[in-house]
């Protein structure tokens, strides 16, 4: 077996699922910010679960929430409401709600810590919240209050309270991704059938053309070895927050490569199909049920992201760079 091409086909075949995860990026987060609107549903049936749908609907009526709420609706008149809520944001809103329902009004310079175990203990908190939140509430705000100097000082409940709503949402956050990555999935077998990325087919074709390998390989050298690409591996890169110009690289570098790159063993065309189902009537059934199981292993990877193929790709590539100066 020769090493050094069976790692360019390695190499092909982990290129094209990159090229593949980003498509269907792309598609999950238009459905996702525009469509279904499935982060801020998440974010509102998350908030319901810690503080239950009369206040979480008060929540929302807040100020300091209901501007990102109708600015929301105003971009996307279906949807529920913002997609994120800083939790320094979420502390003082609730704070103020609860305030505001207690009938306790201090004035803002002097509010107290006091303030709001005596809202906390109001007839018209406890017919909103259930007893285990009151009780969660009232154990914040006396942690709090023997970690304030001052009677006034109120930032160590905002503290308290930003710390357990970070901690909830961690939580819910664990729950949206393993939901994320079955929609993944599920985008991934779609993307597969429609644009015939079997894997089987795929692997088989670059190890039996040494043209389309060597094709793929010189293309793949140009997006992730050159150093008029330095932007876009840097938008390939796993991070936080992406700027908005690595939407438009993004979109660029899939048209340039995944639609217009016509050697790529993907595709309905009749030289694809011929290679991929033997015409003979025998082996079209074992045929289908091999390009079945490879629809599935293409979706499986798309399901590992981007940024996992990636990653993976610049160390095979170092790899095969530092073997073949050895």
């Amino acid at each position: 077996m020769n090493i050094p091409s069976t790692l360019n086909v390695v190499i092909g075949l982990f290129f094209i699922y990159l090229l593949l995860s980003l498509f269907t990026s792309e598609i999950q987060e238009v459905l996702a910010s525009s469509v279904f609107d499935w982060r801020a549903k998440n974010l509102y049936r998350s908030l319901e679960m810690i503080l239950g749908t009369p206040v979480t609907n008060l929540l929302y009526q807040h100020p300091l929430i209901k501007s990102w709420k109708d600015y929301k609706q105003r971009v996307n008149k279906s949807s529920i409401g913002p997609s994120y809520i800083p939790s320094s944001t979420f502390a003082l809103a609730l704070i103020g709600v609860i305030l505001e329902q207690s009938g306790v009004q201090p004035k803002i310079d002097s509010l107290t810590i006091e303030d709001f175990i005596k809202a906390i203990d109001s007839e018209s908190i406890q017919k909103i919240f259930d007893p285990d939140q009151i009780k969660l509430f009232k154990i914040l705000a006396v942690k709090a209050s023997n970690e304030a100097r001052e009677s006034t000082n109120i930032e160590p409940l905002e503290r308290e309270i930003k710390d357990w709503f970070e901690q909830s949402m961690n939580r819910a956050s664990g729950v949206y991704k393993r939901q994320v990555k079955f929609i993944t999935l599920v985008i991934g077998l779609i993307a597969a059938i429609g644009l015939n990325a079997d894997t089987l087919n795929i692997a088989n074709r670059l190890f039996q053309e040494p043209v389309l390998q060597e094709n793929l390989s010189q293309t793949i050298n140009i997006v992730l070895t050159q150093e008029p690409n330095s932007q876009l591996q840097n938008c390939l890169k796993p991070q936080p927050d992406s700027p908005e110009s690595c939407q438009n690289l993004t979109e660029d570098f899939l048209y340039s490569y995944l639609f217009d790159f016509s050697s790529l063993p993907l595709g309905w065309g009749r030289s694809n199909l011929n290679r991929q189902f033997n015409s003979e009537e025998n082996l079209l059934t074992f045929n289908l049920i091999k390009a079945i199981i490879g629809w599935g292993l293409t979706a499986i990877a798309i399901s590992m992201g981007s940024s996992f193929w990636f990653d993976l790709l610049n160390k095979l590539i170092n790899v095969r760079n530092t073997g073949s100066k050895s």
